[in-house]
């Protein structure tokens, strides 16, 4: 009876603040009733820890086109193969991908191979057509392609969770979903952003918008994604990253999908990039 009255409360204040345009994040807390099976309390970091440990299979390989835009002219294009395998921990890995380019033709052969280590680590070898063996990089720019070049996967999308700390600090709708609004600053200088705001859709929990702020807290670049489910799993299907101060956009394009396909260790090391798969 006291639990009944204490929701009835907190509804009539939610209302109450709503209806004078002031966000209550009691909201938040009442609603993790349902998603985390009884527990009252959320924050910045339970949502994004959810958002990290979504179900993406235990691995997949997907079709990536990329399109770069300086005000509203095209510039550059690429596209490649990813198979992506997910460790979720084990053996100290959150994942390892290979990227092979098909597009543009004159980097036809060039394949990379990343590994995510559960501590913030990325280790990274590289193949380039005229090469014997593979060679290892601190990192990956000049190795990516001129499309990728004013906004990469790695460096604002496949963030490790323990590389920011996370702030709940409201809940709204976006496109007609009720998202969970979630601050993130990087722990680490060498991210590229100063903080990042990202819209999570509270039914399947996944970002539909990220907005990224540079060092001095200006508005830098906006990230908008559609989405599509194969399998169950959700995958990226469609995504704009629009550099609001050069007046770039990235486009990105995720196409042949497929998951769970038992892919082995052996294809996630460095002879393996060797072999061309297209």
């Amino acid at each position: 009876m006291f639990k009944r009255c204490f929701y009835v409360m907190i509804i009539g204040a939610s209302l109450f603040f709503q209806s004078h345009g002031v966000p209550f994040l009691g909201v938040d807390y009442l609603q993790a009733d349902t998603i985390e099976g009884g527990k009252k309390e959320i924050d910045g970091l339970k949502v994004m820890t959810m958002v990290s440990e979504r179900d993406r299979g235990k691995d997949h390989s997907i079709s990536t086109s990329w399109k770069l835009t300086e005000k509203g002219n095209e510039r550059h294009r690429a596209k490649y193969t990813e198979a992506r395998k997910h460790y979720k921990g084990k053996d100290g890995f959150n994942y390892k991908s290979v990227i092979r380019y098909s597009e543009p033709p004159k980097i036809i052969r060039r394949a990379i191979l990343t590994w995510n280590h559960t501590d913030g680590k990325r280790t990274y070898w590289y193949y380039l057509v005229g090469f014997l063996d593979p060679k290892r990089a601190n990192n990956i720019e000049r190795i990516r392609t001129q499309a990728e070049v004013d906004f990469n996967l790695d460096d604002y999308v496949d963030i490790n969770l323990e590389e920011e700390t996370h702030k709940l600090i409201r809940s709204e709708e976006y496109e007609g979903k009720t998202c969970y609004v979630v601050e993130s600053t990087p722990i680490k200088k060498e991210i590229k952003y100063g903080q990042r705001i990202s819209w999570i859709d509270q039914q399947n929990l996944i970002p539909l918008k990220v907005e990224y702020f540079d060092k001095g807290k200006k508005n830098w670049k906006v990230l908008s994604i559609k989405w599509q489910s194969i399998s169950g799993l959700w995958f990226w299907k469609e995504a704009v990253a629009e550099n609001v101060q050069k007046d770039y956009k990235t486009f990105i394009t995720i196409e042949d999908v497929k998951v769970n396909l038992g892919l082995e260790d052996r294809e996630f090391g460095k002879v393996a990039l060797q072999k061309r798969k297209y």
